[in-house]
């Protein structure tokens, strides 16, 4: 028996709202004892950025603990062993992706390495990461988009628990067409049963009001995107009641994935392109399950 997690939407529940002028972005984090942390980019503007981390009982409720990186946008955490890494990219110091680690999840985070520069992905001059790393041992993997120039494009950063490079390559864009798959940017790849699942997020930023989106891609193999079956999961500008209680345009960003008994919770952040702030959101998914 294997399951698919997202079956029928079972309730959108606002997790961070109104707490940061420009944006907040969430990257969900389940820790070896079950625990569940989330570590929260709070912007006041585009390019001041902080991550707060937060802890929550039943992945709805969140209390902040307090900042862990003082200059940092989407970052991305996984444990090794006895210690937490934090993948981020630094708005202040020449949007490199960098390595941070501490002995704890909440405090103590340094710097150990520069993993990329933004010349490395299409020679963007800014760059952004998926919220969740995909990880085989020591050897770690993490999605990069490019900010600038559109369309954006997803690029594969592999490297090595100790924060060695191991490679950087191009792994698929945006159409660059009008509508769902106009831009791809902020995805995170993930393994449920026997498949692999890239979430990404897709803004039309072909014209505006700029619509949003999070899109699938079911793969049979890490990356095997020539093969996937691809559907949108969310049409934030269609399904706007279940977010802000009425229709509006709104922006979709920053998919990120934990699954619960019998479900599943999609973390995003979602825009009113009339006038507002991101704010995260969490959208709980009943599970199908199924055999063959």
């Amino acid at each position: 028996m294997s399951v698919f997690p997202f079956g029928d939407i079972v309730e959108v529940r606002p997790v961070l709202v109104g707490v940061a002028d420009y944006a907040v972005w969430g990257s969900i984090f389940r820790d070896f004892d079950g625990s569940i942390g989330l570590y929260a980019s709070i912007c006041g503007s585009p390019r001041d950025c902080s991550i707060i981390f937060y802890k929550s009982l039943d992945g709805i409720a969140f209390k902040e603990v307090g900042s862990v990186i003082d200059d940092g946008l989407t970052a991305a955490p996984f444990r090794f062993g006895d210690l937490y890494y934090l993948v981020y990219v630094d708005r202040k110091r020449g949007n490199r992706v960098r390595l941070a680690a501490s002995k704890n999840p909440d405090s103590g985070f340094k710097d150990e390495a520069i993993l990329a520069t933004p010349q490395m992905f299409g020679n963007a001059a800014e760059v952004d990461l998926g919220c969740n790393v995909y990880a085989r041992g020591p050897m770690v993997d993490i999605l990069v988009s490019n900010i600038l120039p559109y369309p954006r494009n997803l690029y594969l950063l592999r490297f090595s628990v100790n924060g060695n490079f191991v490679s950087a390559k191009h792994l698929v864009g945006g159409s660059g067409v009008t509508g769902p798959w106009h831009s791809l940017h902020n995805a995170s790849v993930y393994k449920i049963g026997d498949a692999y699942y890239l979430l990404s997020a897709s803004n039309d930023y072909s014209q505006r009001p700029y619509k949003g989106y999070i899109l699938a891609l079911v793969m049979d193999s890490p990356y095997n995107i020539s093969d996937a079956l691809r559907y949108v999961l969310i049409d934030a500008t269609r399904q706007s009641k279940l977010f802000v209680g009425r229709e509006a345009v709104l922006g979709a960003d920053t998919p990120s994935l934990l699954m619960t008994d019998g479900g599943a919770l999609l973390y995003l952040s979602v825009v009113d392109r009339g006038g507002g702030p991101w704010n995260l959101y969490a959208v709980r998914y009943k599970s199908v399950r199924y055999a063959f």
